[in-house]
């Protein structure tokens, strides 16, 4: 599905825990292609090639807008040694323009931007998992 032409929008990664903290990585595409590595407590621990829709492409690449990344700090981190990091990577024509480690804290519209991401992600992902059943 990805074209060899599609620039990287996103990278969206979710490390893991001592618990059982869903870690993967997901390459989110312009086009819409997405390249997911799944690692611990996903639904699929696999690499896989997902979609989003054209509508869904432009409402991502509107929260992102909205998001005004650049104003974010590059970590909000914890002294926690056990909390997961979250890794929202910003892309402008292919190129790294803003990275960004989140522990804890930080402003709102950041942590409704991750978890409304983390969301769609994962229903693609578990989508895909039911896809692959055996069919009876």
């Amino acid at each position: 599905m990805k074209q060899k032409n599609a620039q990287v929008f996103l990278i969206f990664q979710k490390t893991p825990c001592f618990g059982i903290c869903p870690s993967y990585e997901a390459t989110i595409y312009e086009n819409g292609s997405i390249t997911y590595v799944g690692w611990e407590h996903v639904p699929l621990k696999d690499t896989v090639e997902l979609h989003l829709s054209a509508p869904e492409v432009k409402s991502l690449q509107e929260e992102v807008k909205q998001l005004n990344y650049s104003e974010l700090q590059d970590a909000y981190l914890t002294q926690w040694s056990d909390m997961p990091s979250t890794y929202s990577t910003f892309y402008a024509n292919g190129k790294e323009v803003k990275r960004v480690k989140h522990q804890e804290g930080g402003p709102e519209k950041l942590l409704q931007f991750q978890e409304h991401l983390h969301k769609r992600i994962m229903d693609l992902v578990e989508a895909e998992a039911i896809r692959r059943l055996p069919k009876e």
